[in-house]
């Protein structure tokens, strides 16, 4: 990715959420969400996972305190995803909770919202694109 001499951002690198273990955000973010590790640093606290680069990762950082949240934390992260009905049976058939079951959107899409197993949300959409605007198709 070429840098920006004018000392513009160039793109998000990576969005951190705090986990309270390890294993088990490994056993959520690689295992039912299928995001490879790209770096895994435990004595430091930290672990990336997503997609190669020079796409976003989601860095993994360990608690200080190894207690459960026991509410739900908004990370801000959305994730695209090509095909929602398999991508929520999935989910679904994990385990994992969602506090808004796939819905579509006035704009088109659909949108998702679940939980990883430490409380934080993460929000999932299928975006139809371009051609498929406020339920009017392009084509």
């Amino acid at each position: 990715m070429a840098r920006k001499e004018d000392g513009t951002p160039t793109r998000v690198w990576i969005s951190a959420v705090r986990v309270s273990d390890f294993d088990r955000a490994l056993a959520f973010y690689r295992d039912v969400l299928g995001f490879p590790v790209q770096l895994e640093a435990r004595e430091f606290g930290w672990m990336e996972v997503g997609p190669d680069e020079p796409l976003c990762k989601i860095g993994l950082s360990l608690e200080a305190r190894q207690s459960r949240r026991t509410r739900v934390t908004p990370t801000g992260i959305v994730l695209e995803v090509g095909d929602m009905g398999a991508f929520a049976n999935r989910l679904c058939n994990a385990g994992v909770r969602f506090t808004r079951e796939p819905t579509k959107a006035p704009w088109g899409g659909v949108v998702a919202d679940f939980l990883d197993p430490d409380g934080n949300e993460i929000e999932a959409v299928y975006d139809p694109g371009p051609d498929f605007i406020f339920g009017v198709s392009e084509a």
